[in-house]
């Protein structure tokens, strides 16, 4: 079992809808995956529940208040930590993780924030005696925007990968409100979008592979 932590104190930066599209990721590929959500909006469970039948399995737990058994035959997990959540508390989960994503948006406010949760981050990652990777996602970005060398320059000097720049889609909008990622959708459709994905994905199996 691999163990994903989709993680950004601030709010609005994406974390619901990386870990949802990547949950469906795993499941249209046939990989027993649960979806553990944090957050007490219970974004992902609302998620869940608006999943077709039809729709690849996803298994969903709901863990903020409560211990979770989590079924031995899954293969990946990935939590859904709510806005606002405490370094304490992120300290806790990378103990039982093995991947840190952190989405942030193209903006100015957003970045120098991610940034300062990255390097407080690092400090608690080094106390670790099993190793994890970290890397950031940029989300709802426009081809021609600029404004992330800051966070770029930043996250090179850290040795931290920025994997994946995902489009500002309205795909995400609309299989979002269905139960449903871009990998559950028809490829022609979602085609430019799913391109955006590769690199990440790539690096998560990288060097997890069971």
């Amino acid at each position: 079992m691999r163990s994903i932590l989709v993680v950004n104190p601030k709010g609005g930066s994406g974390k619901t809808t990386l870990a949802t599209n990547l949950a469906s990721f795993y499941a249209v590929w046939d990989v027993p995956v649960g979806l553990v959500d944090l957050d007490s909006q219970k974004s992902s469970t609302d998620w869940l529940k608006s999943r077709p039948e039809s729709a690849s399995t996803i298994q969903g737990f709901y863990g903020l208040k409560r211990k979770i058994d989590l079924p031995q035959d899954l293969r990946r997990v990935i939590y859904d930590s709510p806005a606002k959540v405490s370094l304490a508390s992120v300290s806790k989960l990378i103990n039982i993780v093995d991947v840190v994503l952190i989405p942030v948006l193209p903006s100015a406010i957003d970045m120098r924030a991610t940034a300062k949760f990255i390097a407080d981050l690092l400090i608690k990652v080094k106390v670790r005696h099993k190793p994890v990777k970290i890397a950031v996602v940029g989300n709802r970005m426009q081809a021609s925007y600029k404004s992330s060398a800051l966070l770029e320059n930043f996250l090179e000097n850290a040795d931290i990968p920025f994997l994946a720049k995902l489009r500002a889609s309205q795909n995400y909008v609309h299989v979002g409100r269905e139960g449903l990622g871009i990998f559950d959708m028809t490829p022609s459709t979602v085609k430019q979008d799913v391109e955006t994905w590769k690199p990440l994905v790539n690096w998560i199996e990288q060097k997890t592979k069971e």
